[in-house]
């Protein structure tokens, strides 16, 4: 699981949900970005495809940014990168975008929380790659044998 974190509210989330003993799984990797506009739909397609179970954008609140840039601009790339998802035949589930106010720990739990039981419930086949080279056709057939 990746996070994307705003240096500013998305950091003190997390932050704070350290601070309260509000522990997340080692399989959480933060990335701390200045800002959530800095983001675009190639980035987090990337997560994915080095293996990423889910993503997780977490910014400031809605209106509230440092650098006061639109927050538009982030809700629009994070619909975009979910409509590319649907295409390439991935729940857009494991993409989420949290506007938490700063400081909210234990709102930033709970949406992890949320997002990290979702997909620990995907079927086992929705997580897998097709590695061989080979047609589908015969990776049917190879599973009778």
């Amino acid at each position: 699981m990746i996070v994307f974190a705003c240096n500013w509210d998305g950091l003190s989330c997390i932050e704070t949900a350290t601070n309260l003993g509000l522990s997340h799984p080692a399989s959480v990797k933060v990335v701390r970005v200045s800002c959530l506009s800095r983001i675009h739909a190639g980035l987090i397609l990337k997560a994915f495809e080095f293996g990423a179970a889910g993503v997780m954008l977490l910014g400031c609140e809605q209106g509230k940014c440092h650098f006061g840039v639109d927050s538009e601009y982030i809700i629009n790339e994070y619909k975009k990168t979910q409509d590319i998802l649907n295409m390439l035949g991935i729940w857009e589930g494991r993409l989420a975008l949290a506007q938490i106010p700063a400081f909210d720990g234990r709102e930033f739990a709970r949406q992890l929380k949320k997002l990290t039981t979702e997909i620990a419930q995907i079927p086992a086949l929705k997580h897998a790659r097709i590695v061989s080279p080979r047609p589908a056709q015969y990776s049917e057939v190879e599973s009778y044998l």
